[in-house]
């Protein structure tokens, strides 16, 4: 269930880019690997380790792991999507081929073997309910997930910016004509 909220939240964001843009993006799946491997870094930067355990790198990475995705997704959009509005063919090959170069450059810089974030203490053990043994990594994943669901609901039914959202979802032609 938790890797399946995570999932739902990276089919979210892939809905809302082609809903907005019309492009589909071949490299969102890299743009998740880069912020885990923001988190990697992030981790290896402040030192945490599973014999010295650094709890609070977590607060940091979450943050951190954000922002490096987004901003590669803004040079993405910058250097190659922009070119290829209307042109749904030519936008899924080019960030096919952005995808490959992440992928390789990540193979590059980390190895081909992988990498792994340790989690911080506090997300060790479990909850004993009706018999199972929930881990607290899960449960924390599945909240944080249902939380960013809730919030993204919030901005999309309460705000401005989530009127206009939906409006060029579900009409972009007269959405283009109110401007």
């Amino acid at each position: 269930i938790s890797t399946g909220s995570v999932l739902v939240l990276i089919a979210l964001g892939l809905a809302i880019i082609f809903g907005q843009m019309g492009v589909i993006n071949m490299a969102h799946g890299e743009l998740v690997m880069l912020g885990a491997y923001a988190t990697y870094v992030t981790q290896l930067v402040v030192g945490h380790t599973p014999d010295n355990p650094i709890n609070w790198f977590f607060i940091v990475a979450l943050p951190v792991s954000f922002i490096v995705a987004t901003l590669a997704g803004l040079l993405i959009e910058y250097l190659v999507v922009r070119h290829l509005y209307k042109r749904p063919l030519e936008s899924l090959l080019a960030t096919w081929g952005v995808s490959l170069i992440m992928q390789q450059a990540a193979r590059d810089l980390f190895g081909a073997t992988g990498v792994s974030v340790t989690a911080p203490a506090w997300l060790d053990g479990g909850i004993t309910l009706l018999g199972l043994q929930l881990p607290t990594l899960r449960i924390f994943i599945l909240i944080t997930a249902v939380l960013v669901l809730i919030g993204l609901a919030a901005i999309l039914r309460c705000t401005r910016i989530g009127l206009l959202v939906r409006a060029v979802n579900q009409d972009r032609a007269t959405a283009a004509a109110m401007g």
